[in-house]
């Protein structure tokens, strides 16, 4: 087996071209690569991806925009990086559908069994064209103006909530925890999970066979010697609702818990009044945005997607917490980022901090268990906004346990892994680990065959 990273940290496609052409020559024939490319080459992303097709016609591809990428002990935010695999034991299979179950469903079948690990890419939430998008909130205040608020009870209040959730995993949504349920078997599963620091319209972007797939989900899968890894940057949860908010207030300040009217992946109320409004409520410095400021930023590519105020929900199966960050933006019904019908209609407000730094989030590497592997790893893109220019000292870590790897910062990655080393407090169902921030996944490939 032979592995290869090719990067360039220009951004311009004829200097870009330049760049790769000795950097191509890599010595060996791929059977498949993965292409990482960041938001600076946005413009120019169809030419490479037919350059590549052009250089590269027999070779199986996918690849994603991230935030940054490192490699060789630098940090790049800006250019591309390239994985090249010389194995049969990789391949690669895409699907489609109406909603996450007929998407994940048709995957799953696609995939089979057999495989060591599976590399899972899809959109957590997308983010179709401007004409599309706007559907989002003439929807938002129809479900709300005429039928939630005219609910008058609970029961009619949580219908309607399924019903919206119905809509929005139709037309924007893969909750992670039932994509990664869905596709569940005996093997472990990384989610790379896209949610881009700032969205635009057409976002997130994924890539299989040098196609655009748009609304859909990749599964890169292995065979051979690879080692799936977890970690994030949390206590252990407790074995209550009661004992794991108790541990929130030992690690976050300000804790709060709050009552929520939620139904699948909408919410409709925190403490009576709806999300946006709480926010407001609590943080009166925090800028709240209208529409049309929401779909300028969109149209620019700027809508920021974090925030430092979050909601943490715990679950009825595991007493773990999936942290969803609240917005300041102008919708009625909140839409959440997982499945939340298993999980306590309690929740908690906090705001994030993380106790430990940028350290925390390097405890990952320790975890290795092959000093000869390639090491491929996911890096919470939440990083990134938190320790800014501080992000590259994670890079001394790195380099202390990795000496040939790869690394990219995205959107919080997941994972379904049967064999936990700990109880994690982002496992939010048996064996599905997941949250808004603090995770990381490491893949090490020691031989594919």
């Amino acid at each position: 087996m032979n592995v290869k990273v090719v990067y360039t940290p220009h951004t311009k496609f004829e200097s870009i071209v330049k760049d790769l052409e000795s950097k191509l020559d890599i010595g060996f024939e791929p059977s498949f690569f993965f292409l990482f490319l960041t938001e600076s080459v946005y413009e120019e992303y169809p030419k490479i991806i037919e350059y590549l097709k052009k250089r590269f016609p027999n070779t199986k591809m996918a690849g994603c925009f991230v935030e940054g990428y490192t490699t060789e002990g630098l940090v790049w935010m800006r250019g591309l990086a390239i994985l090249f695999i010389e194995a049969k034991g990789v391949d690669v299979f895409w699907a489609k559908g109406r909603n996450t179950t007929e998407t994940f469903k048709r995957l799953r079948e696609k995939v089979g069994g057999g495989w060591d690990s599976i590399l899972l890419i899809f959109p957590v939430f997308y983010f179709p064209s401007r004409f599309d998008f706007l559907k989002f909130p003439i929807n938002d205040r129809i479900y709300y103006l005429f039928k939630y608020k005219k609910a008058k009870t609970l029961e009619d209040k949580i219908r309607v909530l399924k019903e919206y959730s119905r809509l929005l995993e139709s037309r924007y949504l893969f909750p992670v925890n039932k994509a990664l349920r869905i596709m569940a078997d005996e093997t472990p599963i990384i989610g790379l999970n896209l949610m881009p620091l700032e969205a635009k319209f057409g976002t997130p972007i994924i890539f299989a066979d040098y196609k655009n797939i748009g609304r859909g989900a990749v599964a890169v899968c292995f065979k051979g010697n690879v080692n799936t890894i977890f970690h994030d940057v949390f206590p252990e949860r407790g074995k209550s609702f009661e004992e794991t908010v108790e541990i929130l207030k030992n690690y976050f300040p300000n804790v709060e818990v709050v009552d929520v009217i939620k139904r699948g992946i909408a919410i409709g109320e925190i403490n009576g009044v709806k999300p946006v409004e709480f926010l407001e409520s609590k943080v009166r410095s925090y800028k709240m945005i209208n529409q049309n400021e929401a779909l300028s930023k969109l149209e620019k590519g700027n809508l920021l997607m974090v925030s430092p105020y979050s909601l943490t929900f715990i679950s009825k199966e595991t007493f773990g917490g999936y942290t969803l960050g609240l917005l300041p933006v102008p919708i009625n019904l909140y839409p959440s980022l997982i499945d939340l019908n298993n999980f306590y209609d309690k929740s908690v407000l906090l705001g994030e901090t993380f106790k430990g730094g940028l350290s925390r989030f390097g405890e990952i590497f320790k975890k290795r268990r092959y000093a000869d592997s390639f090491v491929f790893f996911i890096m919470d893109s939440n990083t990134i906004m938190m320790f800014g220019g501080c992000v590259h000292k994670i890079i001394k870590t790195v380099k202390d346990y990795c000496s040939n790897y790869l690394g990219v910062f995205s959107g919080c990655p997941s994972v379904y892994l049967k064999n936990l080393d700990r109880n994690y407090f982002t496992e939010i169902e048996k064996n599905v680990c997941s949250c808004g921030t603090g995770t990381n996944v490491m893949l090490e490939i020691r031989d594919l065959k």
